[in-house]
């Protein structure tokens, strides 16, 4: 780390040393749990020795731990002091935020919309996921924040959504092939990024009331699947974005028009009452930006 990201460290172990918790102190400092259990972990590499030890409900310093406090109190303690004559706008954004996205949105969003943040000093540590498994780990406070789609049956009052677009879904071929129709006679073979196509399946709902093809062809990577389609006779339901440079080039075709844009809205979440975090609102406000 930094000597900045040690003293956000070392401020959120005295924290825990004071309150006994890794809860209590996140609370106290206005940070998430994965942050605070983050810095502890950064000390502990740090001191090459354990600073605490899980006691009844919650954890109780080492002897190195005390060792480590008496040391650092009083200096924080100016520190603190010192900062709090700072303007609010001061207050550093350090991090670290635990951010979670399907691979393809952390490539083509996430990263580039979360650099200037990056740029200033925060931490951003990125997981990759679908839907249903990133809104189950910002549950279990494993993730600060994560794209998702709002799918059928997510929790959504236990999460705070925030409206990031809306990707627009395209049924591609290699360019030169003819244009899909479901009741063609001759079967038309699709690849998908698992067994339940989840794209291919709203955009045959939407389109023809329908289910679409079994999958001949999964790879969990939508940039592949984008890949096979382009290199193959196999057709494929994906979001625009992915494919626009591929149709551009005249590689990929658009084989169907629909009457409307079938499109998908992404969000950013996070467990609701955290949103006001700091850390968290700044990450929000950047995946929000246009």
């Amino acid at each position: 780390m930094s000597s900045g990201q040690d003293l956000v460290a070392l401020r959120s172990f005295l924290a825990v040393y004071r309150t006994g918790g890794v809860a209590k102190a996140a609370d106290a400092l206005h940070m998430s749990q994965p942050a605070v259990s983050h810095h502890l972990r950064a000390m502990e590499r740090l001191a090459q020795r354990p600073l605490f030890v899980r006691s009844g409900r919650g954890i109780a310093a080492t002897e190195a731990g005390h060792a480590l406090a008496s040391r650092i109190a009083p200096h924080l303690e100016v520190l603190e002091e010192a900062l709090k004559g700072l303007a609010p706008h001061a207050a550093m954004l350090t991090g670290p935020v635990f951010v979670g996205a399907p691979g393809d949105q952390l490539d083509g969003c996430v990263l580039a919309r979360l650099a200037p943040l990056i740029d200033q000093g925060i931490a951003v540590h990125c997981r990759v996921g679908l839907s249903t498994g990133l809104v189950n780990d910002l549950l279990r406070d494993e993730l600060d924040v994560a794209l998702v789609t709002k799918i059928e049956g997510t929790p959504t009052k236990q999460l705070h959504l925030v409206h990031c677009y809306d990707e627009e879904f395209v049924l591609v071929g290699r360019a030169g092939q003819e244009p899909y129709e479901p009741q063609h006679p001759v079967p038309r073979r699709f690849v998908g990024y698992s067994e339940a196509m989840p794209m291919a399946r709203r955009y045959f709902r939407l389109c023809w009331g329908m289910t679409p093809p079994a999958p001949a062809v999964t790879v969990p990577d939508m940039r592949s699947v984008v890949t096979v389609v382009a290199s193959s006779s196999l057709l494929s339901v994906v979001p625009r974005y992915l494919a626009q440079r591929q149709i551009d080039a005249g590689a990929l075709a658009v084989l169907h028009q629909p009457k409307e844009p079938v499109v998908n809205p992404i969000y950013a979440a996070t467990r609701r009452g955290r949103q006001q975090l700091a850390h968290i609102s700044a990450v929000l406000v950047h995946l929000r930006a246009a």
